[in-house]
């Protein structure tokens, strides 16, 4: 390095900021730790360019600790996070450790302190991570699906401009009553028996949005729909085309054996119990996401690995398969 250059750079240190100047003292330690690939990234290996979709893909070199292509059809490098909604994240050596974070469902200071991150990217990668996770929904699942709705208070946690008057502490809202518009409804249908969840945030609970939510889960034919007595569900053997059972849980909801949605309010029950308690509550604008992590955790009762997680977050469906 010419003394100009050098010069330069010692002028540059007095802008770094603590972390920065951290990882810059460690990297000159005489002991620092090689910096190491994420094994998980190599078995990332795409399969596709994602600017041509072309598949003739060759190795093309390794910056920064992580591997380079180089498609043979339009000629541009990528790597494997490149069209994913982890590209331009740096120190993705911690992916590994960060997915087991979200394997295991910690919250956001939790899987800061165990990864090493501040708070507001540990936040930020929470929700790079569960971004792909979101569409993972079933189709045409065969058996018998148990639908039932849910509410969520409106919250608009970590907004700085409230568009109604601030609830201090989680408090009820104003007024007599439960007001519709102070109550996000989640429609949740589970295959009894089996680990497929469809789930949806809806902007008003009524035949329309239960129809579109539910229609690339169902098969005519081969799945059989459950639900209650509400208005928004007796319409859906002629919506969706598939046979529908209903039943009044006041009168025989709790002895039918056949037919019923205890699966589904079970699930419900262990959805909401995680957000509320496990994470505090969450922005209702973040549900869909928060959605997509549960349905990711409750995917499979010997538990996900976390490159599981992390192929989830790349993309790749591993869950309602």
């Amino acid at each position: 390095m010419k003394a100009t250059q050098f010069k330069s750079l010692l002028a540059g240190l007095a802008s770094l900021t603590p972390s920065q100047r951290k990882k810059l003292a460690e990297a000159l330690s005489p002991t620092a730790p090689p910096v190491l690939r994420p094994r998980s990234m190599d078995a990332l290996q795409p399969h596709a360019c994602p600017h041509c979709l072309g598949e003739k893909v060759v190795r093309n070199g390794v910056c920064d600790g992580l591997q380079r292509y180089l498609c043979r059809s339009c000629f541009r490098t990528f790597n494997a996070t490149t069209g994913t909604p982890l590209s331009r994240l740096r120190d993705k050596e911690q992916f590994d450790a960060y997915a087991d974070c979200m394997r295991q469902g910690l919250s956001v200071r939790a899987a800061a302190a165990r990864v090493g991150l501040t708070v507001d990217k540990a936040f930020r990668w929470r929700h790079r991570f569960l971004q792909s996770v979101v569409p993972h929904q079933p189709k045409g699942v065969v058996g018998l699906l148990e639908v039932d709705e849910t509410y969520f208070r409106e919250s608009q946690k970590g907004s700085r401009k409230l568009t109604r008057p601030a609830r201090y502490s989680g408090g009820r809202a104003k007024g007599a009553g439960r007001k519709a518009g102070d109550w996000v409804p989640v429609l949740v249908g589970r295959v009894r028996g089996q680990p497929y969840t469809v789930d949806k945030v809806l902007v008003k609970l009524n035949g329309v949005e239960v129809t579109a939510a539910l229609k690339d889960a169902v098969k005519p034919g081969e799945t059989v729909v459950c639900t209650d007595g509400h208005s928004a569900f007796l319409r859906l053997h002629t919506s969706l085309g598939v046979e529908t059972k209903y039943f009044v849980a006041g009168y025989h909801g709790h002895t039918n054996k056949t037919f019923h949605v205890q699966t589904a309010n079970n699930y419900h029950e262990q959805l909401k119990t995680w957000i509320q308690r496990g994470l505090r509550g969450v922005a209702t604008k973040y549900l869909p996401n928060y959605l997509a992590w549960h349905r990711l955790m409750t995917w499979n009762k010997a538990g996900l690995t976390s490159f599981d997680v992390l192929r989830s977050a790349f993309g790749q469906q591993v869950i309602n398969t």
